[in-house]
């Protein structure tokens, strides 16, 4: 049995959900181009974030930063319930934003932040609560509230210690995973992935489906066509993007993009 409600205020998306009897893989591997923040209250399992495995414990709350894939295992024999919130920095206040960068390393080697339930202040819980309330208001006044609610938890999260989420290469799917995201642009093959890490390409494409929750191929496909939607979205053409993030051909992109995404980049 589940139950979830969903609400969307602009690019602010949020998420209220449990579920009595959690899937042992709650979701698929998936990026965005949004910041997300998960707030587990109750449940066991693991959060993977680029290949890197994170706990998920009652009361933990762990943000990460866009176009990063991430799926969620759950422990089967937990009730797992969770708030799911996504933005965009675009939805922060001047002032917001300048905490939310303390917050947010932009370091390489990390991934976002983890707060246990040692350091979530207990008035985190009722922000994400009072989210509901936007269904009964207004366009405008929704669009406000929300803001308030999202820089509020902002606020809260600034002012308390959290860890840094930091990826792990002890593994050779996260370090094929380090590789392709510092190397994504460039022209890359199995072949050549395969001699860099001195490994078959078997061995490679099994480690890095069973390590990232998805293929090799199909992980640059949607990273890269990821990366595109942010070029063309802040005033590139669809052409020079294709060509940017490393596809070899318009057509390639174009349904890559359509396949990903579900419509053509030059619909917006």
């Amino acid at each position: 049995m589940a139950n979830k409600i969903e609400i969307s205020i602009g690019d602010i998306e949020y998420t209220y959900g449990y579920d009595e009897a959690a899937p042992e893989d709650l979701s698929v591997t998936h990026c965005h181009d949004a910041y997300e923040i998960l707030f587990v209250v109750s449940g066991q399992g693991k959060y993977v974030v680029e290949g890197a495995t994170f706990d998920i414990h009652p009361i933990t709350l762990m943000i990460t930063r866009p176009f990063e894939y991430h799926h969620v295992l759950v422990d089967r024999s937990t009730h797992y319930e969770r708030y799911v919130l996504k933005f965009k920095i675009s939805d922060l206040t001047p002032d917001t934003r300048e905490r939310f960068s303390v917050i947010m390393s932009e370091e390489p080697e990390v991934s976002g932040k983890y707060y246990s339930s040692l350091t979530i202040p207990t008035e985190v819980f009722s922000i994400f609560d009072r989210f509901e309330f936007t269904s009964a208001l207004p366009d405008t006044e929704r669009s406000v509230y929300a803001s308030m609610l999202l820089s509020e938890i902002i606020l809260f999260l600034s002012a308390c210690r959290g860890e840094q989420m930091v990826y792990r290469d002890d593994d050779l799917g996260a370090k094929v995973i380090r590789y392709l995201n510092e190397n994504i642009h460039r022209n890359i093959s199995l072949d050549k992935l395969a001699r860099r890490f001195f490994v078959s390409k078997y061995h490679l494409c099994r480690a890095f489906k069973k390590h990232n929750g998805i293929s090799v191929h199909g992980y640059i496909n949607k990273k890269r066509v990821m990366y595109a939607k942010r070029l063309i979205d802040s005033g590139e053409t669809a052409s020079g993007a294709a060509y940017r993030v490393g596809f070899g051909d318009y057509s390639s992109f174009y349904r890559a993009y359509v396949k990903v995404l579900g419509k053509s980049p030059t619909s917006d």
